[in-house]
């Protein structure tokens, strides 16, 4: 059940990106997107692997290592914000 509402999670995300996207007339690139990408299948990972450690009965371990691969989710999260999406600069 967990991972039905972990894909939900993530499909309504995309989806909510791509509407920002376009609705802010944003213009990525195919590297963009791939990182894009490539980061909510990360993020999967990460809901996955906390999830599969819950379910093994180790809440100790899925909060460490929910905390490190959360960390690292984070920081590429915000990177990719900061420098994929948003709006170039325009000189006058």
């Amino acid at each position: 059940m967990a991972e039905l509402f972990i894909g939900a999670a993530v499909g309504t995300g995309f989806f909510s990106l791509v509407r920002y996207c376009r609705s802010n007339n944003l213009i990525l690139s195919w590297w963009k997107w791939l990182l894009t990408v490539a980061g909510f299948v990360y993020a999967v990972f990460v809901a996955e692997v906390i999830v599969s450690f819950l379910r093994e009965g180790s809440p100790k371990a899925a909060a460490v290592n929910g905390a490190i691969l959360g960390f690292i989710a984070a920081i590429w999260a915000v990177s990719l914000a900061r420098f994929a999406f948003t709006k170039a600069k325009t000189e006058k």
